[in-house]
This record gives C-alpha cells, structure tokens and sequence, in this order.
C-alpha cells in the first residue's frame, strides 16, 4: 500500500509542475543573454548562463525534452529509462547535482548509411543527455546570435526547404552563377578537434571536457575519445554548428570578389554549397580557403563526394536534385525529388509490404500511410507533379503483389473487388471494409504548395522577433494540418491550451476529448495538447480551463 502512495505522491509532483510558468521563466534568461551578446557584455552572458543552467524551470524542461523525443525508450550504457513521473522526479535531483559529477561512456550503436556504410552513433546515458540538454538551453541562444545567415541544418524554426529555397533564389535568375561547388565533410563529428571545441564553445570547460573524454563503449570493450564530438548527444549539432560559423565569411572573402563571381554559400549540417561563376576560382581559390579553414578545426573535406558541377548537369542537395535546364528559349531551373530520394522510398514500401503478410489491411494501411505522407510533405515544395504519381502507381503495383500473395488462387477482379474501392473520385483506393481505414493517394492528400524562407536574420530568441516567429509558425503549421487536428488547431490559434505554449510539429499532439468519450469528435469536444500536457490532464486531477 505504501508503495501506491508514493507512486501516487509522485505523478501528483510531476504532473503539477506549472510548465508555463517554467517556459517563461526560461524564455526570459534566454532573452536577456541574447541582448547581453548583442552589447557585448560577455561576462553577463556568463552570469545569466549560470542561473539559467542552475534553475529549476530549466532542470525539468531538460528532463521533459529528453523524455519526450524520439531517443526516449534508447537507454546508454547504464540501461536506465526515464519512462515514468516517479523516475522523473527523482531525476530532477540527479540533474541539478554537479559535484563530483563524472559521465558515463557513450554506448556505440550503428546505423546503416545510404551508400551501404554503417554510421556510428554515441548514445549517452539519460542523466548526461538530461544535462546536455540543460546546458544547450543556455547555449543555443549564443549559437543562434552569432550564427551565420545562410546555416539551416540543426537550427530552430529552421529546415531542409528553407535551404533549398535559399539555391532556386541564387541559382534560378538568368545571369545567376553557373558552377557549383559540392562540398561534404569526411567524418564530421568524430574529428572536430578537443582544443578547439575547449577553446572557441563558451560551456563551462570543466564540463565540457568531462563530456568530450568520456569514451564510448562497443560491444563491451571500453575505447577512449581523444576527438569529435558523439552523433547522438543532444548538444552535438549546436557544438557543430559554431564550429562551422565563419564559413560562409571566408569563402565570400570580401564584397567585391562576391559580386565579380557570383559567389554565394548555403549550408546543412555539414552538407554545403558554394555558386560561382567561374570553375577555376572555385578550384583554385574558393576549395583552398574551405581546406585550411576546416584544418584548424581538425576535420577536412571528403574528396569523394566534393565535386564541382556545371548548373546544367544538375546536383543533388538534400534529397532534391537542382538543374537548370537550357535551350533555345528556355532557361529554367527545375528542384524536383531525386532518383537516390525515390528509390529510397521505393524500397521502403517493398520492405513493409513484404512483411506485412500476416497483417491486416487497417495494420498494412497504418503503417504505410505515415510514410507515404512524410516522404511527401517533404517533397510538396518542389516540382513533384511526376514523382507524386510514380510513387502512387508503385504503391498499387507492390499492394497487387501483396494481396495476390495472400490469395494466390483468386483472380485479380475478385482482389479488386475485395481490397479496393472509389473514394472522391479515386479507383483503386486501397481500405478495409470492416473498419473502413483508406490508403491515402498522395497526388490527392499533399498539394505543392510554394514554401516561404526563413528570414535569415530571423533569431527566435531575441523578443523582437517574436511576432514574426509566431504568424509564420501558424502559418506553417495549418499547411501541414488536415482534417479535424486543422480545424481544432486553427480554433486554438496554435496554443496548447494546457502550458500556452505553441503545438511544435516536431512534438507529439494528441487530441483530448473533453468529456471522455473517443467517440465524440465534435470540434467543440476536442482541445490539442502536448504529450506531457495530455498526461497532466488525465493524471493529475486539476481543473483545467480546456
């Protein structure tokens, strides 16, 4: 019995924590560090990042990040898990507790790479990826004044099609440059050199080499890091980041020389682009200065996949391939998804359609509908009038397959008959007709729609952009929302109506019926809340003004 109680006592503290009040007290020290590095009063930077790194409001918004992405149920080296309100109280302690702290080694974990390497990940434990996370609220506001104004991988409110928006702006004009330079990193976070993170990354150094020198552990035997920093640690792409900051300065030298060759910079993590009028400046003098630059901080330029390309031969970036296609009386350039991208899906469906023979339709349908409408809400702002129907039309050819393996002796008409219907003008619509779910048809579901860039001074930690950042993120967000999460989402202006705080799309939103019953989905009956915020209303028993 006493061990209810204090699990009960426990959801009770977690589930009363008032995250708005945290959110704000947090916002405002993020604020007021953004305004000290715009005077430049590093030693109040310094202060500020001390109290916020030490607060309460910010202990448990890290402990709530880290238990709410999609890294949550990947335990480190330790086995630990950080799945219930009562290890998340007692994390609280363990987070804010500095003395005598020593991290664990990183637990090494591969994934496959797309060219049929395996890449290595650091998983760190839960109390050190807790405490990244605390301080990266106090260093990404620093990252994001000081950043450069062409760098969309990693970033907040930033993404891929603000990228490749940034190319069709510089490449699309009829006297844009016509060269372009390829450039990737050889083994980017694993080579970034210890003194340079210690001496340039303003984190309190102790720390940071604590993190830096923990070493990782593969299959059972200890290995020590001597440099990088670990792909899979909450702080590494912001560390990334500032290391790549100056870039885009050195390569445009000055004004003159960026005018006279068309000289332009747009970057993605580690993957970048530099436009050029002429071949042999970027070959002999751009190339040289991204060499020496990249020296100093202990990493270099992979000479297998940095190349040099005409505009009219066309270059992959991001999934999409930019060309610019010249004739007699065209001259256009053209973003549309690549082969590499297509294929990729392509396989995807196979392998979920071929182990999906012992499932339902509703299962088959639930596992490929979030799939089909990632890969093209990813793709809906290029030119995609003929990728969307190519997939379509292979999504039906592998369904054919999968339901002719499960009826080997039926016809194809019976299988028509059974698997597939008209639905708003659409034959051949995949569903099951016990429960009616449908297979969506991705040139019906996802409309192109033109995307609006990012304003590249925009800082959403600087109070003066706020307003923006909050029409554009309302914006966006409707594009993307469907059905009755777009129309409870556009009565709820974006807010969650728990914490206030903006329903992020990088988030889990689920829908709470206010009076209990999942079956009436009225608008009236349904509110948008956080995952930690829908929990709280179920869980902690307080009247909340949904």
């Amino acid at each position: 019995m006493s061990v209810l109680v204090t699990q009960a006592t426990h959801d009770l503290i977690w589930h009363r924590i008032n995250w708005t009040r945290c959110h704000n007290t947090v916002r405002s020290l993020q604020r007021r560090i953004v305004k000290a590095i715009r005077e430049g009063n590093h030693r109040k930077v310094k202060r500020l990042s001390y109290v916020l790194t030490h607060s309460f409001a910010a202990t448990v918004l890290a402990i709530r990040r880290v238990t709410e992405n999609r890294g949550k149920k990947t335990a480190g080296i330790d086995g630990q898990r950080w799945n219930t309100p009562k290890k998340k109280v007692e994390a609280i302690q363990s987070v804010s507790n500095w003395r005598g702290y020593r991290p664990y080694p990183l637990k090494r974990i591969y994934i496959p790479k797309k060219n049929g390497k395996k890449r290595p990940l650091g998983i760190p434990a839960m109390v050190d990826r807790a405490k990244q996370a605390l301080y990266l609220q106090a260093l990404e506001p620093i990252a994001e004044t000081t950043a450069e104004y062409n760098s969309y991988g990693f970033r907040p409110k930033r993404q891929c099609a603000d990228a490749i928006e940034q190319c069709f702006l510089l490449l699309a004009r009829k006297g844009s440059a016509q060269w372009i330079l390829e450039g990737d990193i050889k083994g980017f976070f694993d080579n970034i050199a210890f003194e340079w993170i210690n001496k340039n990354i303003p984190i309190n150094q102790v720390v940071m080499k604590k993190w830096l020198n923990s070493g990782y552990v593969d299959k059972g035997v200890y290995f020590p890091t001597r440099a990088g920093v670990p792909q899979g640690g909450i702080i590494s792409p912001a560390i990334a980041n500032m290391v790549l900051d100056g870039l885009e300065e050195v390569v445009k030298d000055d004004k003159h020389f960026q005018q006279t060759y068309r000289i332009n910079y747009v970057r993605y993590a580690d993957d970048f682009v530099v436009t050029g009028n002429d071949k042999r400046i970027l070959e002999q003098v751009v190339k040289p200065r991204i060499v020496e630059f990249l020296k100093q901080r202990g990493v270099e330029l992979s000479e297998e996949k940095t190349k040099i390309t005409h505009i009219s031969e066309g270059f992959d970036f991001l999934g999409q391939n930019v060309r610019k296609y010249q004739s007699t009386h065209k001259n256009k350039l053209r973003i549309t998804p690549s082969k590499d991208s297509i294929q990729r899906i392509q396989a995807k469906i196979k392998d979920i359609c071929k182990s999906s023979l012992h499932l339902s339709p509703t299962e088959l349908i639930k596992r490929l509908n979030p799939v089909l409408r990632g890969w093209a809400n990813y793709h809906r702002h290029t030119i995609c009038n003929i990728a969307f129907p190519q997939i379509d039309h292979y999504v039906y050819r592998r369904l054919m397959r999968w339901a002719k393996r499960r009826h080997p002796t039926k016809t194809g008409c019976w299988i028509k008959k059974k698997y597939f219907c008209i639905h708003q003008g659409w034959d051949w619509t995949f569903y099951d007709k016990k429960t009616g779910q449908r297979l969506i048809h991705i040139p019906q579901a996802i409309k192109p729609q033109k995307h609006v860039k990012i304003r590249a001074d925009a800082n959403p930690y600087d109070e003066q952009w706020a307003e923006y950042f909050k029409t554009r993120d309302k914006n966006t967000k409707l594009k993307r929302m469907y059905g009755l999460r777009f129309k409870v989402y556009h009565k709820q202006l974006g807010v969650c109506t728990c914490c206030k705080q903006p329903l992020n799309m990088k988030q889990v939103i689920e829908l709470h019926h206010k009076d209990g019953d999942n079956r009436n989905n009225k608008v009236d009956n349904l509110v948008l809340l956080h995952l930690n915020c829908h929990r709280q209303v179920h869980h902690s028993g307080l009247d909340f003004q949904l």
